[in-house]
């Protein structure tokens, strides 16, 4: 047998694990004390081991009296929502099934996105979450949470103890709100206090609520706040080739360009223009990481058309045209742009042998084949995919920023429907296909150097991806952390929302005794296969270099 895995990850696993054994023995004298009990602190562990500290206070408990006053009004809010939340339990519940099918038919490589930090939802922690929005947007989604279960509660009678928050080590990872288990679920010796549809208002009102905040958040995001920001002409350098003069001169994927040789450089002819008339060096001004800096650069520009992918086996992959190639000419005739290149190609034929010129000094003899032998006169077929319009300066080759399409795409996400929805709740993951990398924090960085707020919100400047930022993250997090509370898996709200509806489901159909027994069998089952579900997920990925 031949173990193999990514050494990094295991080496991470071995890092976090050693300081969660470290934090466990500092906080396990917590444990057993009386002192820091009666001042509200105490410890919560998992498996036995210490893990969590809760901080409980009963400060507070009157506002959610007061809160409280319109019964009629929760009680209609939390009854019209309770479908929502059956509808989105199975949803999800389906949604993670698939998703550990297909780990387990083909466990995906490890990576950033299936790394077990960017599982949680903890900013600062995930990668992939913004640590100021974050926070502020999962402070607002517990607050929100657990608000509506001590609401709900004081709506139906039910007392609450306390108030709190869990955090680990120093970071809060949730709040609480504390209800009598004996007045909501009753005990041996003490029936509960309110009916199977009282509870599962009380429970369903946590996940109603972040679904509420969640709607209007996202509606205000894809609506008067992204109609108010306008695209800018801007280029961006896309890549960078490796003992070039542009690396040497610091250039770096995804730097802005936002002058050439003191002028401004807002599309591809102007740059070529502006840099090609130079006989000694040329002197970019480049935007990265918030910060413009002049970088200089000693080459003469050559523009054209940049080769994203070669096919394999193809005429280009035969002659060894690389990936990532400029092509400037064909048989010494200029391809400027993406028009001149389609022009040529269709004057030529199967057979046919082309010089491919490139940005990059090279020509290359492409021997033409036919891509469908069926169609006739259809001109040659080379075998590239093109991403577009480049200039190519040095080994810093740069294009238009996507700003409009990107633009465009997040505008559409609210009428796409189920497809629109399953792209907005991977948006911080995956971005928007073929337009971002390594997912959508947000209005930031280079983002913000491609767009201006027009109408309203011109006056608010630089502010208004503030609060873009803003709605798009409470929205975001108040939606996945909704969806993953539905989870029909006990402790989860779901878990129990699940239990009251089967109980109630099989009591119509079966004695007392026997409806209890199917439905612990049933929600025992359910959470099994949630909480199975959920390892695969962590696990499958460390699978995927293991051989026998």
């Amino acid at each position: 047998m031949n173990l193999q895995l990514e050494l990094d990850s295991v080496d991470w696993m071995l890092i976090a694990v050693a300081l969660i054994g470290l934090y466990s023995i500092l906080i396990m004298p917590l444990r057993d004390s009386e002192k820091w009990k009666s001042r509200g602190v105490s410890v919560g562990s998992v498996l036995g081991i210490p893990l969590a500290l809760f901080f409980r206070t009963t400060r507070g408990l009157g506002l959610l009296d007061t809160l409280a006053r319109p019964k009629s009004f929760w009680r209609l809010v939390a009854s019209a929502g309770i479908p929502l939340v059956v509808l989105s339990m199975t949803y999800f519940l389906f949604l993670v099934l698939v998703m550990t099918y297909y780990m387990i038919q083909e466990p995906p490589a490890p990576s950033s996105y299936n790394a077990p930090r960017n599982i949680l939802l903890i900013p600062g922690l995930n990668e992939y979450i913004p640590f100021v929005w974050g926070w502020i947007a999962l402070f607002v989604t517990m607050l929100v949470h657990e608000f509506a279960h001590g609401i709900l509660s004081r709506v139906e009678g039910v007392r609450v103890k306390s108030m709190g928050i869990v955090a680990v080590l120093i970071a809060p990872i949730a709040a609480f709100v504390e209800p009598d288990d004996e007045d909501l679920f009753g005990s041996k010796d003490k029936p509960a206090k309110v009916d199977k549809r009282a509870r599962v208002r009380i429970l369903s009102a946590g996940v109603i609520s972040n679904f509420i905040v969640a709607i209007v958040a996202m509606s205000l995001f894809f609506g008067p706040v992204i109609g108010a920001i306008s695209p800018l002409d801007r280029l961006i350098v896309v890549d960078v080739e490796k003992g070039t003069l542009a690396e040497e001169a610091g250039y770096e994927t995804g730097m802005m360009l936002m002058q050439a040789n003191g002028e401004d450089a807002k599309s591809l002819k102007q740059l070529y223009e502006d840099t090609q008339g130079s006989s000694t060096q040329n002197s970019l001004n480049m935007l990265y990481d918030g910060k413009e800096e002049t970088l200089p650069i000693a080459a003469q520009p050559a523009q054209g058309i940049m080769v994203a992918s070669i096919f394999n086996g193809s005429p280009a992959d035969a002659a060894g045209l690389p990936a990532k190639s400029i092509i400037t000419s064909i048989d010494g005739q200029k391809t400027t742009d993406l028009e001149g290149f389609r022009n040529r190609m269709n004057t030529t034929h199967p057979g046919q042998v082309i010089a491919v010129a490139t940005g990059q000094g090279q020509t290359y003899q492409i021997n033409l084949t036919t891509k469908d032998a069926a169609i006739k006169d259809n001109g040659g077929f080379i075998g590239i995919g093109i991403s577009g319009n480049a200039v190519y300066l040095g080994g810093a080759t740069l294009q238009e920023a996507p700003a409009r399409q990107f633009l465009q795409t997040l505008k559409d996400i609210p009428s796409m429907g189920l497809s629109g929805f399953h792209l907005m709740l991977s948006l911080p993951f995956s971005g928007i296909p073929g337009l971002s990398q390594k997912g959508f924090a947000g209005f930031s960085g280079w983002l913000t150097s491609v767009y201006e707020p027009v109408g309203w919100a011109e006056p608010l400047g630089d502010k208004l991806f503030w609060i873009a930022n803003l709605l798009l993250w409470i929205g975001w997090i108040n939606l996945y952390a909704g969806l993953f509370n539905c989870l029909p898996a006990v402790p989860l709200d779901g878990g129990h929302i699940f239990r009251d509806l089967v109980q109630s489901g099989f009591e119509r159909i079966a004695k007392q005794e026997d409806a209890e027994r199917f439905t612990r069998t049933t929600v025992a089952i359910l959470t099994w296969l949630v909480i199975t579900s959920l390892l695969i997920t962590l696990i499958a990925p460390f699978t995927n270099g293991l051989s026998i």
